[in-house]
């Protein structure tokens, strides 16, 4: 299982730097963009599942989110439950031959939950992190990889790759 982790996060390494060069389609203001992808957690060592998408502002600015549901292992006997919903603020600075660089600012909500033999407990803190993505457009979906580092709540630094589709 670790192996397969460690190729997925290199493959979305590789994504973000082999780009060839096309034609360039940018987002119009009002544009409507949902994804999904795996995210990686190193607090954690375990892959989630990220979903998200965003609504473009303007040819600089679109702002959306993303929700991950991480696959924590459990104790026999007992269940966990770790997800996170967060609030993004992309600023676009770089729109070129269909690859897209972007600043990433973000704002969540972090939940941890476990219950063991009858006996539970839960935590729900704050989510401030920072970070940066790319996309890739070939066509009819676009590839993305952000990493990011989250400054409290679950305190990680993670990466998120996938694939989105504008509506």
């Amino acid at each position: 299982m670790k192996k397969t982790k460690q190729y997925a996060i290199l493959l979305g390494i590789l994504v973000l730097l082999i780009w060839g060069p096309a034609a360039h389609a940018q987002s119009d203001p009002g544009d409507i963009t949902l994804g999904a992808g795996l995210s990686y957690g190193e607090r954690f060592s375990e892959l989630g599942l990220h979903l998200g998408g965003y609504y473009v502002l303007n040819e600089d600015m679109r702002v959306g989110g993303d929700f991950v549901y991480w696959f924590i292992d459990s104790p026999p006997g007992g269940s966990n439950t770790y997800f996170e919903i967060n609030g993004n603020f992309h600023y676009l600075f770089y729109q070129e031959n269909d690859v897209t660089l972007y600043g990433i600012g973000t704002l969540g909500i972090h939940r941890a939950s476990f219950d063991f033999n009858g006996f539970s407990g839960s935590d729900t803190e704050l989510g401030l992190g920072i970070g940066a993505g790319g996309e890739y457009d070939i066509g009819a979906v676009k590839l993305f990889a952000e990493p990011r580092l989250f400054l409290t709540g679950f305190d990680q630094f993670g990466f998120s790759f996938g694939a989105r589709l504008d509506l």
